[in-house]
């Protein structure tokens, strides 16, 4: 009894280091409230990847805390980067109107909101994925959270699943199946996670929105997935667009991959807690 006491004890300890380290080594939390990591193995890639896309209330947490460590700025409707290598970059456009289209009032606009002090998310969109962020918006959330966005062949591996998925929802593809064109979307976007898990138990890898990648070609960087009022083709697993890393729009939005370190730490932590729970 004296030794699981002790056990226990350490257990604790350690837990308590780790979880400190964790705060040094990654600012605080390995991100924003609400995001889920899914572990992959795959061919095409092994390791975390987020299961549903970036939300508005995710983007917004970043904003505000970015805004309070000084790395952004607000300049009438955008907001830019103030430090960093995407200094002077839009990272969004907080006056994103959305898309009149397909059932769609203002689809996709944008939904967060600046008081002059703090950012907020219209009430009832905040776990729908963030629309109108820039790569360079996607790439600084990544960095800030020691994240990072997946290559385009790393995010097909994931959504092709064992090599058969044509589309990120399967071998086939319907409107219950994925938010695309002729889905009921009278918001352009759905709440993620909407139209069930597929393959690697994620969400949304077709329709909802766009998926920025870390791919570069050209001037461009390399977008996936298909958005709310695209086309099947769109939401193939195949199908690559493309964007300037500037570019906004009422479908872009983007999911994470936590880099090796942070990864690390999260596996260990979570082996940790459960252990500490299965010894209580």
């Amino acid at each position: 009894m004296e030794r699981k006491k002790k056990m226990k004890k350490l257990l604790a300890v350690v837990y308590l280091i780790l979880i400190f380290c964790i705060g040094i080594a990654i600012g605080d939390t390995i991100g924003p409230t609400g995001i889920v990591l899914k572990y992959i193995n795959d061919p095409g890639f092994t390791g975390y990847m987020s299961k549903y896309e970036t939300t508005n209330a995710q983007y917004c947490q970043f904003l505000n805390a970015a805004l309070a460590s000084h790395d952004i700025t607000v300049s009438s409707n955008a907001v830019t980067g103030l430090s960093g290598d995407y200094a002077g970059q839009l990272y969004y456009d907080l006056a994103g109107q959305g898309y009149t289209f397909d059932n769609a009032i203002n689809g996709g606009a944008a939904r967060i909101n600046y008081t002059g002090s703090s950012f907020t998310v219209d009430s009832g969109f905040e776990n729908h994925p963030v629309t109108y962020v820039s790569w360079y918006g996607a790439t600084a959330f990544c960095n800030y959270y020691s994240y990072r966005l997946p290559t385009e062949n790393e995010w097909q591996a994931v959504a092709d699943f064992d090599g058969s998925y044509i589309y990120g929802c399967g071998t086939s593809i319907d409107n219950s199946k994925a938010n695309y064109y002729g889905s009921t979307h009278p918001d352009g976007t759905t709440v993620i996670g909407s139209f069930g898990e597929y393959g690697y138990g994620m969400c949304d890898m077709a329709g909802n929105v766009l998926d920025w990648t870390s791919t570069i070609s050209g001037n461009y960087y390399r977008i996936r997935g298909g958005g709310w009022n695209d086309s099947t083709e769109a939401c193939k697993v195949s199908y690559s667009g493309y964007n300037a890393p500037d570019n906004v729009g009422y479908t872009y939005g983007f999911r994470v991959v936590p880099e090796p370190a942070s990864a690390f730490l999260l596996i260990v932590g979570m082996g940790l807690f459960r252990l500490r729970n299965r010894k209580r």
